[in-house]
Order: structure tokens, then sequence, then C-alpha cells
């Protein structure tokens, strides 16, 4: 693309976000700031304090204009009192990140950050505070909504394949579109915004792609998750649609729509959020560390991570006395849901999803009590910082250990995502055996803590989804197997996963194609053993997305319907022995470039026993998407496309190839060829 058409593409954008603002909506705007939380005094007060206050997001505040003369000696300060007082409160660092009194001021923009601990949500007003006296001060009004990431849905399907897990506006300018997919054949295809037409048109103009490219037209995509900027001084106020569009052939591929009601962050410099000093820290992994304070009878910790949205912390006492043990420890499982920092107390009664009184459960749910409380957080640069506090005797003798602060005590901890249900999934790191930690958590005040990088992961390419047509397979083998990390379930269906998840006919959860009127036979292999939920994987079919029948309340499992698999008592008919595919050296998924790469690098392992089965026939009564999944615990299967004819093009896994998948070995060489 050469310099000038460069510069005229830039002009255009420009000039356009121009129109937009004079005859497109009434509240576009050029530059945007946040929400207005006040202005000082005007005409200045005392200190020629004068300016406007915006509401970044729940931690952050820009004050625009702002001026001060340095005549009186002055800091921020914050409070939740009715009125600013000298004596409540907290003082709020400088744009700096330092609390020395502040300098002379001209006309400036600033960005600050309320300290470590606090929110807007605890915050009445906000002042330049001289020398006992309040130089000018904002009050925040009472149930202020400030900006937050706002979800937009997924972009629509229209053409050429595109789907997309949520769209999450992030600020003003920026859109963080997961699980994107695109078959990028588009031959004049961009992403393109506008404002003159309620839905995608060719009145609109070209946005940048994850690479940051005009002239580029847009790639394949298959699963990534991608971050796009709005061009120029273009904000999301000023669009109303975001759209996968060909601009030769006035075509649109997908869109979403952008609320008007929206009240997101503007596109602000990350500001470092001031922690409030604790005594001890212990750096876990090179993706986590652990800071405490022993508070009397209580326990203050702050958790520290470079961890993916989504993505939790879990810290707590080992259920072993001897050493790291996953099985009867207590953990607090920390995570941002949204905006708003969680941390809940867990209890570890089994090596598996929670399902009834058993698995990895809140303490709610297995008759315990969160005793967690002072929840708060932060989000800056890719770290992620959550603190609570707890008892170090809770009086709960069944699900929490009592901390003696004067015994070195053996660690839990882990990360990894949580479920669409709120729920901790398998973690994707822990600690290694050769890694254990111990901790006394009354020792001397020893901070030995480095600072975490906030680099993010190499993103890899997701594996292609699997699909096994019904009209040359008819016999399905059910078995569990491994997820395949960042390149299988996740990236097949947007999801978090367990860790483990349904292989049919050595295929990490393919799609099933199946026709109505036709007999289908699964032969299931999931575990018969209720005893251990870990190996208890009953299979069945079902309209329900998620799975986990068992763990559904009366009326839930009311709302769904289910088509083999369970009895009319409502109770599981087809777990079978287990039998599962794992790897013994660990997890190959984020270097193996494909499926069938990973797959030659696992083994198969059977207990003895037999193996269940059912047949299933579609009728004209079947929804045309259904799922497999499993009976006691959530997220492990995937979809059945029921058909009335079978789809042409692009055929599935043939017989002939899944018949010679006597082993997975012999899967694996196979698969290299499909």
């Amino acid at each position: 693309m050469s310099c000038r058409r460069f510069k005229l593409e830039q002009v255009a954008v420009s000039l356009l976000a121009l129109a937009m603002m004079l005859s497109g909506r009434s509240d576009a705007q050029t530059q945007y700031y946040g929400k207005l939380i006040g202005s000082f005094p005007s005409p200045a007060g005392q200190g020629g304090v004068a300016g406007a206050v915006y509401a970044v997001d729940a931690n952050r505040l820009q004050i625009v204009g702002f001026s001060f003369d340095g005549s009186v000696t002055a800091q921020f300060r914050a409070g939740s009192t009715d009125s600013p007082s000298g004596s409540e409160g907290v003082l709020v660092p400088n744009e700096q990140g330092s609390t020395s009194p502040l300098g002379v001021y001209n006309n400036r923009k600033l960005v600050i950050a309320l300290p470590g601990g606090t929110t807007l949500d605890d915050v009445k007003w906000f002042s330049v505070w001289g020398q006992n006296s309040n130089l000018g001060h904002v009050t925040v009004p009472d149930n202020f909504d400030y900006p937050r990431p706002r979800n937009i849905g997924e972009f629509s399907r229209r053409q050429h394949q595109v789907r997309s897990g949520d769209v999450t506006i992030v600020n003003a300018k920026e859109f963080h579109i997961q699980n994107l997919h695109y078959d990028g054949f588009g031959p004049d295809a961009f992403f393109w915004a506008g404002n003159q037409d309620s839905r995608p048109s060719r009145r609109g103009f070209k946005v940048p792609d994850h690479r940051g490219s005009y002239d580029q037209r847009l790639p394949r995509y298959t699963g990534q998750t991608i971050n796009i900027m709005l061009p120029g001084d273009v904000t999301v106020y000023d669009i109303k649609w975001l759209s996968m569009w060909c601009i030769r052939f006035t075509a649109n591929f997908g869109e979403v729509f952008i609320p008007a009601d929206l009240n997101v962050p503007p596109l602000v410099e990350d500001v470092e959020i001031p922690a409030m000093p604790m005594m001890n820290c212990e750096e876990l992994h090179r993706d986590m560390q652990v800071s405490w304070t022993l508070a009397g009878e209580n326990l203050d910790v702050e958790l520290t991570g470079r961890v993916e949205d989504g993505d939790y912390m879990a810290f707590g006492v080992s259920g072993c006395n001897d050493r790291a043990c996953m099985v009867g420890s207590d953990v607090t499982v920390a995570w941002y849901d949204g905006d708003v920092p969680r941390a809940v107390d867990y209890t570890l009664k089994a090596y598996s999803q929670c399902s009834g009184a058993s698995g990895v459960c809140p303490d709610d749910r297995v008759g315990g009590t969160d005793n967690n409380v002072n929840i708060t957080g932060r989000q800056v640069n890719g770290i992620t910082r959550i603190r609570y506090s707890r008892p170090i005797n809770t009086g709960d003798t069944t699900t929490d250990k009592v901390i003696d602060p004067s015994q070195n005590m053996y660690i839990s901890w882990a990360i990894g995502p949580i479920n669409p249900s709120g729920v901790a999934a398998k973690h994707h790191t822990r600690v290694e055996v050769s890694d254990q930690v111990q901790l006394m958590f009354g020792r001397e005040a020893s901070d030995m803590c480095e600072m975490i990088s906030s680099a993010t992961p190499a993103p890899v390419t997701p594996w292609p989804t699997r699909k096994i047509k019904g009209d040359q397979v008819t016999n399905f083998t059910v078995r569990i197997g491994p997820t395949g990390g960042r390149r299988g379930y996740e990236a097949i269906t947007g999801l978090p996963s367990w860790g483990i998840a349904y292989w049919l006919n050595g295929l990490l959860i393919p799609e099933l194609e199946l026709k109505r009127g036709w007999k289908y036979t699964f032969i299931v292999e999931g575990g018969n053993d209720t005893a251990t939920p870990e190996r208890y994987h009953p299979f069945y079919i079902t309209d329900d997305p998620t799975g986990g029948y068992v763990q559904k309340t009366p009326a839930e499992q009311q709302q769904v319907r289910v088509f083999a698999g369970v009895d009319e008592n409502g109770m599981p008919t087809a777990a079978g022995r287990y039998c599962e595919y794992n790897n013994p050296n660990g997890d190959t998924s984020e270097t193996s470039e494909t499926f069938a790469e990973y797959a030659r690098t696992l083994q198969e392992d059977c207990m003895p026993g037999q193996a269940a089965q059912f047949t299933w026939t579609p009728d004209v009564d079947t929804p045309d998407l259904v799922y497999y999944h499993c009976f006691t615990h959530q997220y492990l299967g995937w979809k059945i496309r029921v058909v009335d004819e079978f789809t042409s093009g692009a055929a599935g896994v043939s017989a002939g190839m899944l018949a010679v998948m006597g082993t997975l070995f012999a899967g694996a060489l196979l698969l290299g060829h499909i």
C-alpha cells in the first residue's frame, strides 16, 4: 500500500468520524474520557484547582483540564464519608503513582488509580486536599454505574462459515473477539464499521484487523481469539455495527450490533494500582505468586498471576500433612468474573468435577460455609491481583483446614479455567512433585518474589474440527481421553473443559452427522465405578448443550430432553468399563502441530470388564441439533447434527478409515492422511 493511499484512507476515516458526529447520532464523540462524575469548582477555588473528573472503570479516574498552582501543599484523597475529611479516607497516588505533594498543573489530562483495595463502590468523594482544608472536590453519585467492558454477543452466521464466541467491547476503541472462524475465501473481505445505516451496508469504513492491517484482506480464522482497534478518533459511540464485509461484492458475512446504552471504559494507558504492602511473598510458579500478612486470628492473602481472562488461581492448604496432594485440600479459587473479583472457598473431595457432594466443589455446595471476606482485585498490564481474608480457624472441620502459623504446612495451588457455570474446571498448571512448597504463615516478614512479567503465552493454531458422517459409520466406540489443551476442546467448542473429554472412534469430540430413521449403536467405555467420580462417566444424548444431568435440579431436568442413555427413573444406562487415552510423559498438545502428531503420543489404558451399549434411532421429533454428554459431569461432549438427508460436500471420516483403528496409535497414523 502506498504512503499516499494510506494517508488518504486515514483522512477519510477522520472525515467520516466528523460527519458521523455532525449528522449521525447525537451522542457521538470524537473524544471520550469515561463517565463524568463531576467538575471541580468553577471558577477555580483555592490553589487554582479546576478540571472535570471522569470514571475510567472501577479503579481509575481521568481528570481532564486539571489545573493547580502548587501554592498549597496538597494531595489527592478519596473517602466514603458524607463530606471530604483529612482524617478519613485514603491518599490517592498521582499520575506517576506517588503520594508526594502535588506539583504545578496547567490544563493537564491525568489518569490516576485508586489504591489497592479501593474501588468507586467504596468512594463518595474525591478531592484535592490541602493543609487541613478541602481545595476542591467532586461527589460520586449514589449507585454510580462506572464504565465496564460489555459483552455484545456473537457474530451472526451469514456467509463463509463466519462464527465466533462472545464479542466484548473492552473499551471505547477495542473489541475482543473469542473463537473466531472464517474460511478466508472472501476476495475483498475486511472488518467494516458504520453509522449511516442501521444494518451493515456499503456506507462504512475499514477497521484494521488483528495485524493492524488495512490493505490485506482478512485471513482465515480457525478459532483464534483476537483483538481489533477502531481507527483514528473513532470510538464505539460513533458506530452502530461491526461487520466482516466484502467490499467488492457488498456482502455481509456476519455482524454484531453496538448497543445504544453503552457505558464502557475509554482507551487510556494502563496505570499500575499501588498495592497495600503484604509482609510476606513466595513465588509458586513463574506465572503465580502468593503474598500474605497474619493479622491476629485472620490471614490476609493476595494472589498475583499472569493468567488469561476466565482463568482462576487456586491456593490453600494441602490435603496431606506430609506432602502436597490435591484430594482433601482446602483452597481459595480466585478469578475475575467479568470485572468483579471473586475468591471462593473450595474443598477438594475428589479428583473430579464437582457433582453432588463429591469432586472439586465450593464449600457452600457441600454443606460448608464460604469463609472468605474483604475480596478486592485489580487487573493491570495482563497481571491479575486478588485479595481476600479468612480466619486461620473457621470452626468448620468438614470443609476447612486449621492454619497453624507456627508450623510449616504443605501448600496446594493451581491455575485453570472457570467453566460457564462459574465452577472451577480442571487445572492446566499446578504444583509438581519436584516443586512442593511448604509455608510457615507466622514466619518473620520475608519477601521472596520478583516482579511477574506481563508477557502473554504465544498463540497456537487450533486443530481442525473432525466430523463423522452417519452414512458411512453407524457404530461408535466411546472412551475418555485428554482435551488437547488450547488446540483441542477449548478451540473446538470455545468453552473450558474439566481436562478430560469424550473420544469417539479415536477422535477428540468429533461432530456427528446422523440421519433420521437410521439406527446407530454406541459402545460405551466411560467407567462404571460410582465410588470413584473421576472414573464414572455415563454417556447420554440430550438437547442440553451443557450436560451433567445429575447436577441439575428437578426443575432444571424438566427443561431438557433426553433421547438415549437414561431410563424412565432418570438413571444412566450406559457406562461400561473404564477406557482412557493418556500420555505417560505429560501433555504434548502445545508442541503438536497436528492432531495426528498428538494422538501418536497417547496410549490406551482399559480396566477389566465389559463395555455398555445402546442403540438410538433419531426420528421426526428429534431436533436438528442435539449433544452427547456425560451424565455426571459437564462439558465432556459435543454436537450431533440430525438431518433428513446427509449433507453434500467434504466427507467425514470414512468407515474404512475408522475400522482399522484397533489401537489409538494406528488411528493416529491414519489421521495424518485425513
